[in-house]
């Protein structure tokens, strides 16, 4: 993933955002590569907020054959917990290194993802095959597939954003799996048209900068950020792309172990679902309900639900639970109720006796509710129960 410097040049001066350089068509691009100013706009943040992680963060590389012959069990010693591996550029560019790269990693004991750089002038059904066909079924452990969004190939937004739809729709079909989004905010606002059907598709966000990126919508938060093409790792004999993961290496490890339909037995990438959390089937063998521990219910796919576990959002996404920022985008969505009567907000199912009138309510994921006793209530049994 290397950047075009050329790019990298234009006013900041007006309060306005520029237009970012569309890459030209190279022999291979790597992420990074058309995003111009996406990625280093000391203006971008004097002129919007910054989103930071929400705790601790993994490190992790994103890499090609442009970055040599690489001792995988150095990188992992040296701290690395996950790494991107490029399979194309497009359809007429497969990466040389990408299967020795692909198992390297793995054998290390790296988190492993696939990643594709995107020409959505080219034939869309064809480079999707192309990543299918390369990685494979996709694996308990390994990472979503990545669709790298940074070329526009002359075409207008709306046609760009189809035809991404269209690519993420038919690997989601194939593996199973939600794939990830990889761009910078300027060109997923101004070259793609900021789409709002990709809320469910985590984020991989280019910005090189210092401080905390610029998400752009229809996210409120990234789950992987791009932060630098001039790490320097031991194992990597070249200057290499530098990355974060938004939580733990145990949270990176749950997300990429929710990265299977439910047909594997695997818990979903959320707190709000356990082992064997999805069922039923649909298009692809992706399965339409997830069973969520807060609802104590199966919840169709599209439904979001705020966990009892950690309060984060969790959508069900083709059977495996996926966190979010927020319960924009979802289907229909169950969360927190605020209590006055305890004086903090209380997760579905949560069973309270009010201080205005001593009778009990239940929160059902939306508003307080009744016929509701001390042990159950129209959501079902209580969670929890909170006697005056």
């Amino acid at each position: 993933m290397m950047m075009n410097r050329a790019a990298l040049l234009f006013a900041l001066a007006m309060p306005v955002a520029p237009a970012c350089t569309v890459g030209t068509t190279v022999e291979d691009g790597t992420a990074g590569a058309g995003l111009g100013l996406d990625n280093e706009d000391s203006g971008l943040q004097a002129l919007t907020k910054g989103v930071c992680a929400t705790g601790s963060t993994t490190l992790g590389v994103d890499v090609s054959y442009h970055d040599g012959a690489i001792n995988w069990p150095k990188v992992k010693t040296a701290g690395v917990g996950f790494a991107f591996v490029r399979v194309s550029d497009g359809t007429q560019f497969k990466d040389p290194k990408f299967q020795s790269d692909w198992a390297g990693a793995k054998a290390a004991g790296i988190l492993r993802g696939a990643y594709q750089f995107f020409r959505p002038s080219e034939n869309v059904a064809a480079q999707a095959q192309l990543f299918i066909t390369a990685v494979g079924a996709h694996q308990p452990g390994d990472l979503p597939p990545v669709l790298d969004v940074e070329v526009d190939g002359g075409l207008t937004p709306a046609t760009v954003a189809a035809r991404v739809k269209q690519w993420t729709d038919a690997v989601h079909a194939a593996l199973g799996v939600a794939p990830i989004v990889y761009s910078g905010f300027y060109f997923w606002r101004d070259q793609v048209g900021a789409p709002g059907g990709f809320a469910g598709n985590p984020l991989w966000l280019a910005q090189y900068t210092s401080a905390c990126p610029t998400v752009p919508s229809p996210w409120t938060q990234w789950t992987f950020w791009q932060y630098s093409d001039t790490g320097r790792v031991s194992g990597i004999p070249t200057a290499v792309d530098m990355n974060r993961f938004n939580g733990t290496l145990a949270d990176l490890q749950a997300f990429a172990g929710a990265a299977v339909t439910s047909g594997s037995g695997s818990a979903g990438s959320g707190s709000d679902g356990g082992a064997g959390s999805g069922s039923g089937s649909g298009s692809g063998g992706a399965a339409m309900t997830c069973t969520s521990s807060t609802l104590a219910k199966d919840v169709p796919n599209g439904t979001c639900v705020q966990s009892a576990v950690d309060e984060l959002w969790e959508q069900c996404n083709g059977g495996a639970w996926v966190t979010l920022a927020s319960s924009v985008g979802c289907t229909v969505a169950y969360g927190f109720c605020e209590s006055a009567t305890v004086g903090r907000a209380l997760p579905p199912r949560t069973c309270v006796q009010a201080a205005a009138d001593h009778a009990w309510y239940q929160c059902d994921g939306h508003s307080w509710v009744q016929p509701t006793t001390s042990t159950s209530g129209p959501a079902g049994a209580c969670s929890d129960a909170f006697p005056l």
